[in-house]
């Protein structure tokens, strides 16, 4: 099954990077390449700056702890999309770096996980226990 999944984005690979050759030129696929390499390597330097803000989103109970797991994937996949050659999986790693799609993705397919946050206000809840340790005599 997986061999078949592999053939199919091999076919459609060359065919979508054919087609752009076509209307842009080898030239322009040349440097449509070169340049979403760069890209795809710039997101990655700056995913940690990405997820920071990500779990400022987190902290402010914008997006849960699931979002915020599955969008920082979302882009690293997205970023190494971008860096391997090819029109369809530039195409494929564009899509995953935008937030909606992958909040799309992550709701449709993936299944939903509850988070539990306990807080203990009272002291009434909170046991305090103190160990003695006695030494045997012998």
């Amino acid at each position: 099954m997986g061999l078949m999944y592999f053939l199919v984005y091999m076919f459609l690979e060359i065919l979508v990077s054919y087609e752009f050759a076509a209307v842009f030129t080898p030239l322009g696929l040349f440097l449509e390449i070169v340049f979403t390499f760069f890209v795809g390597v710039y997101i990655i330097q700056t995913l940690p700056l990405s997820m920071q803000e990500s779990m400022q989103k987190v902290m402010n109970r914008q997006i849960d702890e699931q979002e915020f797991i599955s969008i920082g994937l979302f882009k690293f996949i997205g970023a190494i999309l971008l860096i391997v050659p090819g029109v369809f999986t530039d195409i494929l790693g564009v899509l995953m770096l935008i937030e909606p799609f992958a909040r799309w993705i992550v709701h449709k397919f993936l299944p939903k996980r509850e988070f539990k946050h306990q807080t203990y206000k009272k002291e009434d809840d909170i046991i305090d226990v103190e160990i003695i340790e006695e030494i045997g005599k012998n």
